[in-house]
């Protein structure tokens, strides 16, 4: 057991590490998630503000 985890111990962190930041970027970016929470209301911000506009008004800063 110790000469396993001599010679195959770096390559098991590294899949130990990449499992666990994949389970985070699985978690952050389901539709629920932080992230697209916050895309989807920065496109709706975004689309709203652009529908407030018409033509030849001048927005109010």
């Amino acid at each position: 057991m110790e000469q396993v985890l001599k010679h195959y111990g770096d390559a098991i962190l590294v899949v130990v590490v990449l499992l666990a930041l994949g389970g985070i970027l699985i978690t952050a970016l389901t539709s629920d998630g932080y992230v697209a929470v916050a895309f989807r209301s920065a496109i709706e911000d975004f689309f709203s503000s652009m529908n407030a506009l018409t033509p030849g008004t001048v927005p109010n800063p």
